[in-house]
């Protein structure tokens, strides 16, 4: 699926009853889910370090069938890694797990470590089991949540919140991943849970996972074909999960018979004498997302240095203030060409000062194209701008901000994330927001898309230029809708990111290192 309904608890589960039927279809699923979150988390793992032929496991198993997915993730790690250690801690007794959990645990049994923590929880015991591992493997490579599932109500019981806290607080543990819901959540508001680096959804999108943002760490969902027409007919309309699968629109076959310009010509206004970089990375981006022409806009005295850094882009040298950024003048040369533009981006590097502040509102006020708002556009008088373009026909406006821009932009002290109270924000405004995140939300007044690709890689200056450069270069392609045009550059970028960060690790990259994995995610 490209793009998946959120649905909370309840209806996740009504849709899980419908669906899976009888123990058969239920243990068929399950497998389905340990195989597959096996396979994310070895991919995921590697933005760490590479995955150890010995991988070291910590397998925490409540007594339902959340338990019993968690088991079987184990088996799938197992069969691919046939050196790895596991150890499994059992919250119950065997003799009170649920059917389904039970037989996983017989599939596993005799190749991990069993210890039983009972009713009697003992959380000096727990630590010694913990410490014990680090003791004869260096460290627990990986701890797998499988406490509780979808049907956890509050409250958490005392000794669960204490094995919550001791693995949360044990330094020893290099990653932490959930089996759906992190162990301790319900409605999403709670304080003590399972601190996950990444949290796979199993099956179903749950509200839970996006009403804390990144506190239960980088999400994913799990597909196993659960979803069917009436779940997808029911929530038309709503908020959905954005998946890498609907990148599939761009793995085709250029037309033989065209040039360039059947591929868009985009406009790029930006950059100034302090901050010539922001511009050079979005023109890169954008150069190399697809887009049959670039034209960049910047002050004379940066042009020369830039341009022989991007020869394939057509440069501009624009009238300057003292200061270095474009003076007001700049504002007739780029009307003056705009009809051969099909979209134009605005902002990046631009700097912030009352002169570009007023050619950002002229070409908002007289360009009929689609435009892409980012850094220093992202300014509160901009807005009154953009309220008056319907004169000139739709809006056909893109703002890429991250929270700080957007609070500034919208002058809020904060912001109701919340679907409805979001989307009747971002209707009045008549635009379409990227709002960056760790879960970026994209929206445009009748629909909210979440996207959680990308990760901290991409926390580091210039990582938003290219993001622009690339939803850029998306709407300058003609015949596709702002939306689809900023999910596709998201999720571009967002993939990106991920193949750097699981090559090169997240820290010690530089942000344009981002350039030689955009192929990457479409081969």
């Amino acid at each position: 699926m490209d793009l998946v309904p959120i649905l909370d608890n309840t209806s996740a589960l009504s849709l899980e009853k419908r669906r899976l039927k009888d123990t058969e279809s239920e243990y068929f699923a399950m497998k389905h889910v340990g195989e597959k979150i096996a396979h994310e988390i070895l991919s995921d793992f590697r933005e760490l370090k590479p995955v150890p032929e010995n991988l070291s496991v910590l397998a925490l198993v409540g007594k339902g069938k959340n338990g019993g997915d968690c088991l079987l993730t184990c088996d799938y790690l197992m069969r691919a890694l046939p050196r790895a250690k596991v150890h499994v801690v059992l919250l119950s007794a065997e003799s009170t797990l649920d059917p389904l959990c039970k037989k996983a645990f017989k599939e596993v049994e005799q190749r991990c470590r069993v210890h039983v923590m009972g009713e009697d929880f003992d959380q000096e015991s727990f630590l010694k089991v913990l410490d014990a591992m680090v003791a004869e493997y260096g460290s627990i490579n990986l701890c797998l949540d499988g406490l509780y599932g979808l049907g956890f109500r509050l409250p958490l019981e005392t000794s669960v919140a204490q094995l919550l806290e001791s693995v949360n607080a044990y330094d020893e543990i290099d990653v932490r991943a959930s089996v759906d819901i992190p162990s301790g959540l319900s409605q999403g508001d709670e304080t003590c849970f399972f601190r996950s680096d990444f949290s796979y959804m199993a099956g179903t999108a749950k509200q839970v996972f996006f009403s804390l943002n990144a506190a239960i760490g980088r999400v994913r969902f799990i597909d196993i074909g659960l979803y069917d027409e009436q779940v997808l007919l029911e929530n038309e309309g709503r908020e959905h999960y954005l998946c890498p699968t609907y990148l599939k629109q761009l793995s085709c076959l250029r037309p033989s018979n065209v040039e360039k310009r059947s591929f868009g010509h985009l406009f790029i206004l930006g950059g100034s004498q302090f901050m010539p970089g922001a511009l050079l990375m979005t023109v890169q981006a954008a150069i190399q997302s697809g887009v049959g022409l670039v034209t960049v806009f910047a002050p004379g005295s940066i042009v020369p240095t830039l341009s022989a850094q991007v020869p394939e882009a057509i440069w501009i040298a624009l009238p300057e203030t003292v200061v270095g950024s474009i003076n007001t003048n700049a504002s007739d040369i780029i009307l003056e060409m705009i009809a051969s533009a099909t979209a134009i981006v605005l902002g990046p590097g631009l700097g912030s000062n009352r002169e570009t502040e007023f050619v950002v509102q002229q070409l908002i006020n007289r360009a009929n194209i689609p435009i892409v708002l980012d850094a220093d556009a992202l300014m509160p008088r901009v807005l009154e701008s953009i309220h008056k373009r319907k004169s000139i026909g739709s809006n056909q406006i893109i703002l890429t901000p991250h929270m700080g821009e957007f609070l500034r932009m919208f002058k809020l002290s904060r912001v109701n994330l919340g679907t409805k109270a979001f989307l009747s924000l971002i209707k009045t405004m008549d635009v379409t927001v990227v709002l960056k995140g760790a879960i970026t939300r994209i929206c445009d007044g009748e629909q909210l898309l979440l996207s959680s690709r990308g990760g901290p890689v991409l926390s580091r200056g210039g990582s938003g230029d290219m993001l622009a450069g690339i939803i850029g270069s998306r709407i300058a392609q003609k015949n596709i809708d702002l939306l689809a045009a900023a999910a596709l550059g998201v999720l571009i970028h967002g993939c990106a990111a991920e193949l750097l960060a699981r090559e090169q690790g997240q820290t010690f990259v530089r942000t344009t290192d981002l350039l030689k994995y955009l192929p990457k995610v479409l081969r």
